[in-house]
């Protein structure tokens, strides 16, 4: 295992803040995999200093500290913002860094972050973000890849389910696609769902496409990915994610990681890829642009281990990452 963290004295360690609400997605995970890499200190804004810390999940622990009491800290990076903690933002140094993920993150005309962005340094996790807020907004930011934690692999059981996704289920991620692929598909061959659910978009989309009969809920923020004591991914031939995001793509995210961990094959939008140039169809990943295209792959039972093999290329970059 890469132990990165080593490499870092304590006067160079970086103190994560996690400014947002979300329990899980890639905020979360993020996070998560700074403080299990490079054993970075976590802490959340509370009305008052806690002694104590508390479960993040992933094994990991934070500590709440108020305002006052955490911008006293140095070397700060604010992994995830939302709007319920723009009122802190005004509090922090200059220089502190600050983590935008997608441009979702500065939408709305009067966002409050666009105030006071030139104050941060502002680290971005895709190619296509750093783009976008350089043409949009002119702010200038440094790119860096997704960092991984090598989490050890245990001998636990398998769910032994062919195809999963692991995604949250959102309009972004078109989970309806999944589901579409599902009604053309043998039994053994289904497309077997876990993940945190947004319940609009479940009710408005995927209610009339037996969602329930495929969604298997939320897993444990562990690692590894676990359900009813099972790994869910080890074992598994694919990992879909149909993931697109308007203004960003062709990167990674945290389930492209974690499939390629454990040896799936990916499965992408055809969108998503085409936004860089990381990801090539039939080399490290398949591509689909609809449900049609995910069930004919699905359908057929191809050797994949080379596609397996240079997806890992890919990986290995995110491991050795510094941050």
């Amino acid at each position: 295992m890469d132990i990165i963290n080593s490499y870092h004295d304590e006067s160079s360690k970086k103190n994560l803040v996690y400014m947002a609400k979300p329990v899980y997605g890639g905020w979360v995970t993020f996070t998560a995999h700074l403080n299990l890499k490079y054993d970075y200190s976590l802490y959340k804004i509370g009305k008052r200093t806690e002694p104590n810390k508390r479960n993040y999940g992933y094994n990991v622990h934070y500590q709440n500290l108020s305002i006052d009491d955490l911008v006293k800290k140095p070397n700060l990076m604010i992994t995830a913002l939302d709007k319920h903690y723009y009122e802190y933002l005004s509090y922090f140094p200059k220089g502190t860094l600050l983590v935008i993920h997608d441009p979702t993150e500065l939408r709305g005309k009067e966002n409050p972050i666009l105030e006071y962005i030139h104050n941060f340094k502002i680290l971005t996790i895709r190619e296509t973000v750093k783009k976008f807020l350089k043409e949009i907004y002119n702010i200038d930011s440094e790119f860096k890849l997704h960092p991984f934690y090598e989490y050890p692999k245990m001998n636990i059981e398998p769910l032994h389910y062919k195809s999963v996704s692991v995604s949250r289920i959102d309009f972004d991620k078109n989970t309806d696609l999944l589901l579409k692929a599902n009604l053309q598909l043998d039994e053994e061959k289904k497309i077997q769902i876990f993940g945190a659910e947004n319940r609009l978009y479940v009710h408005h989309k995927l209610a009339q496409l037996n969602f329930k009969d495929y969604w298997k809920g939320k897993y444990l923020k562990e690692y590894p990915l676990l359900y009813e004591n099972k790994d869910i991914l080890q074992g598994c031939k694919y990992m879909i994610d149909m993931s697109t995001i308007k203004n960003d793509g062709g990167g990674t995210q945290y389930t492209f990681l974690e499939a390629i961990y454990n040896d799936c094959v990916l499965i992408l939008h055809d969108e998503w890829i085409d936004k860089g140039t990381l990801f090539i169809r039939s080399k490290n990943c398949l591509g689909c642009s609809d449900e049609n295209d995910i069930a004919n792959i699905l359908k057929e039972d191809k050797d994949y281990s080379k596609l397996i093999k240079e997806s890992k290329k890919i990986l290995r970059k995110h491991i050795d990452v510094e941050w």
